[in-house]
């Protein structure tokens, strides 16, 4: 099913090594003191609500809505994160040597299964396939947005103090959603591409422009965000998160592609590719509001440098056709 050449190894390494060249030099750039804590959030917030919905707007109203409506692609990886989070929860839950909570373990299973699809993903995969990307990017952020995030809060509400009845808690949930700028680029872009309406000359360059600033901000922004964090924490439960993030996310993706079979090789390599990225930049939040802040940065921070080197090994032995 899979095949690779060295070709397609130095493909990959030349793909991935600027991504991750430029976190370091957003980490770089913070401990020089040149970005306040401030200015990283601010960033952050700017990227993830106006930058990458221009990505995905613009990426999506161009294609075919045949490329962008897949459920092979999306029945895989959301089966394959699911499996993910479970195992996370079930083990940190009751398998690990000292159990955890209900919150801390959803948290640490959202770890293991919630992949930096916006900030890292996206880049890479942009790279890779142009404007192809689109297709499994915006799967994957539905099935974030629509499963795997409620679920995350729904067992962090279940296991705290307060307890809140199911109408409020989804109540919440769809308030949050419709206030998403990525969720309406998704649907706007979807719709644009099901109809074949455009924008307008100079609204489509504007989206354009904002689409072009994306990435380097992004990649900078992680970087930066990374500087404040130290390794602390637990460090089995670390081990584990990261372990089962990086190698475990994605070999269930393989998995399911022997039982599920996809057609594209790019939706096949795309599925692989993001299930082995590093986790959400704001899973240390939901760390924190959890109690387990310094177990989750340190988690993440682990994870992205690792990421590079068990992103091109996963792809070396699973023989992956870019």
């Amino acid at each position: 099913m899979f095949s690779v050449s060295g070709a397609g190894v130095a493909m990959l390494i030349g793909v991935i090594a600027p991504v991750f060249l430029i976190i370091l030099l957003g980490y770089g750039l913070a401990r020089l003191g040149q970005f306040a804590p401030a200015t990283i959030a601010s960033n952050g917030r700017f990227v993830l609500n106006v930058l990458t919905p221009a990505v995905v707007f613009h990426a999506l109203s161009t294609a075919r809505i045949g490329a962008i409506a897949r459920p092979d692609y999306l029945m895989v990886y959301a089966l394959a994160s699911l499996l993910a989070f479970g195992a996370g929860f079930v083990w940190f839950r009751h398998g690990a040597g000292t159990p955890a909570g209900t919150g801390v373990a959803a948290v640490r299973a959202l770890g293991m299964s919630g992949s930096n699809t916006a900030f890292i993903g996206l880049p890479i995969l942009t790279q890779l396939y142009g404007a192809r990307a689109a297709a499994p990017i915006a799967l994957n952020m539905l099935f974030e947005s629509f499963v795997l995030l409620p679920l995350l809060l729904a067992l962090i509400d279940a296991g705290g103090g307060e307890r809140r009845s199911a109408g409020a808690t989804l109540a919440d949930l769809g308030r949050n959603l419709l206030r998403s700028s990525l969720l309406w680029a998704i649907i706007l872009g979807t719709l644009c591409a099901a109809t074949g309406w455009r924008l307008p000359a100079p609204l489509a360059r504007t989206v354009d422009l904002l689409a072009g600033a994306s990435a380097a901000l992004a990649l900078v922004t992680i970087g930066a965000g990374l500087a404040g964090i130290v390794l602390a924490g637990r460090r089995a439960a670390i081990a584990t998160v990261v372990a089962g993030k990086l190698l475990l996310h994605p070999v269930l993706v393989v998995i399911l592609l022997q039982v599920i079979p996809i057609d594209d090789p790019m939706l096949r390599a795309s599925a692989i590719l993001l299930a082995g990225l590093p986790m959400f930049s704001i899973f240390p939040v939901f760390g924190q509001r959890a109690g387990d802040g310094d177990t989750c940065s340190a988690a993440m921070l682990l994870a992205v440098v690792l990421c590079p080197v068990t992103l091109l090994a996963t792809m070396l032995l699973l023989g992956v056709r870019l």
